[in-house]
């Protein structure tokens, strides 16, 4: 009963900076990993480590089934009665491990029939090693607790000691191997501290005879909703695979993980956010939940707008701070990737904080499918002559169809759009952004002295340009969390 109490004392701005602290603490390590990679291996092995990681994301897909989601969903709606969440919980992570198995299965028989797939047995067995690791994990439980300090703790730590041991042990081109284990440090670890303390928060009674049924229809709807999505996200390394070379791979790599990674740390308010919506939702009716999604979307906004519009301006600068000069020129691919960043960002937030709390993974499947489609069909186009840069073009237009459906399906639940006049004073904002890094750019400063300084002159300009136009998001979305 405690831990249920305590689960209602969280406060979401405390968790989302935690997890942004989490996610800038990833791209930090990040900003001395990629340039450390760039001059220990080849694009082309970087290539290979990707491809190999694309086929293990979709082995981890299938051992994820959806769950994450629902179990978050509807185990926020129990975690104050521990017997029900203990019950439930434990049906969930056996369903948990018959997928695991499932996905374990797949990958012995891909690499079996797969001639292609075989050259890279040792990195696909080596990275997948964390799909076990993570179902014992159970994160979702931790989720549903609004546990996200602790997780913003262990997950630091364990990417500091994966760093660790890359910059020990990753000393030359053969050492590729090692950096696949070195990955898969950060992941075991975190989860195998999970998994130390799991009876903390419910009794565990594992069997298999309970009614799959319950639970089987909306996960596999979140399964799907997951495939596509996954699909969408890795279509653009797969067919670039394909149509181009490892040499356009590694560009689009480069671009697309740092656009990931500024993702998550946007996105962190949203993740700290859906069981709190979950259980507003289920609970205490559509008023309190509408107040909190109107002040995630003017935060969004307001967040997401500087970033893409700093990341446009800087692309190269970015690149070569990430990563090295010869992947100069992956920075086409960044100035659309970065564009794309708030359009993703919006069809994330209502796919995950609207739509799934609402009970309409249908129609979040259906908007993502959408984008999918519009992103595989423009990759064949727009590959063959523009590679890297054209795979980018494709998942901009591909972002804003799916933050266009989602906004639209959405409107039944909620009518979100972010305020307009909160919106001109980020756009207002978001003109001195630009404009002062374009001022940076013919001053002919490094790549990482000409980002330090924007950052530092124009983070604080915009939100003085904010404050003079009467955008107050940051202090009323504290205030509102405390009213519910």
């Amino acid at each position: 009963m405690e831990k249920a109490k305590k689960s209602k004392e969280k406060s979401l701005p405390r968790n989302a900076l935690a997890s942004g602290l989490q996610t800038g603490t990833r791209l930090l390590c990040a900003l001395v990993t990629y340039p450390y990679l760039a001059r220990i291996l080849r694009v082309e092995q970087l290539g290979q480590y990707d491809f190999a990681a694309a086929v293990v994301s979709w082995a981890a897909l299938v051992a994820g089934l959806g769950i994450y989601a629902y179990a978050t969903r509807e185990g926020a709606k129990k975690r104050h009665d521990p017997q029900a969440l203990s019950r439930f919980a434990s049906e969930v992570l056996v369903i948990n491990l018959a997928a695991t198995l499932l996905a374990y299965l797949g990958l012995a028989a891909g690499l079996l029939f797969s001639s292609k797939l075989r050259a890279y047995a040792p990195l696909i067995w080596t990275l997948s090693t964390s799909l076990l690791f993570t179902t014992l994990g159970c994160e979702w439980l931790y989720a549903i607790h609004e546990e996200y300090g602790y997780l913003a703790i262990r997950n630091i730590g364990c990417q500091v000691l994966s760093l660790v041991l890359l910059l020990t042990l990753v000393k030359d081109e053969g050492d590729l191997l090692l950096y696949a284990w070195t990955t898969v440090v950060a992941s075991a670890g975190a989860n195998l501290l999970n998994l130390v303390r799991l009876r903390e928060y419910c009794t565990w009674s594992l069997t298999w005879r309970f009614s799959w049924q319950q639970h089987l229809p909306a996960i596999m709807v979140l399964f799907a909703n997951a495939v596509v999505n996954l699909l969408y996200a890795s279509a653009d390394v797969a067919q670039l695979g394909l149509l181009a070379s490892d040499y356009y791979v590694g560009l689009y790599s480069v671009a697309s993980k740092v656009t990931a990674l500024l993702k998550q740390l946007l996105g962190a308010v949203i993740v700290v956010s859906v069981p709190r919506l979950a259980c507003l939702y289920g609970q205490k009716g559509g008023a309190s939940f509408q107040r909190l999604a109107r002040q995630l979307a003017d935060l969004l906004a307001a967040l997401v707008l500087p970033a893409a519009c700093g990341l446009f301006a800087l692309s190269e600068q970015v690149v070569v701070l990430t990563a090295d000069l010869d992947f100069a020129p992956a920075a086409g691919a960044m100035s659309l990737l970065g564009l794309a960043l708030v359009f993703s960002l919006f069809s994330w937030f209502y796919m995950a904080a609207v739509l799934v709390p609402a009970r309409q993974e249908k129609a979040a499947l259906l908007a993502v499918s959408l984008a999918a489609v519009v992103n595989v069909g423009l990759n064949w186009l727009l590959i063959p002559a523009y590679q890297a840069t054209g795979a980018a073009a494709a998942t901009l237009l591909a972002d804003i169809a799916a933050c266009v459906a989602c906004c639209w399906l959405a409107k039944k639940e909620a009518r979100l759009l972010p305020s307009w006049k909160k919106l001109a004073s980020s756009l207002l904002g978001c003109l001195y952004v630009y404009l002062v890094c374009q001022l940076l750019l013919t001053k002919g400063l490094g790549p990482g002295a000409t980002v330090f300084w924007a950052v530092l002159w124009a983070a604080p300009g915009y939100f003085a340009i904010l404050h003079l136009c009467g955008n107050r998001i940051l202090a009323e979305f504290k205030h509102g969390l405390r009213q519910e």
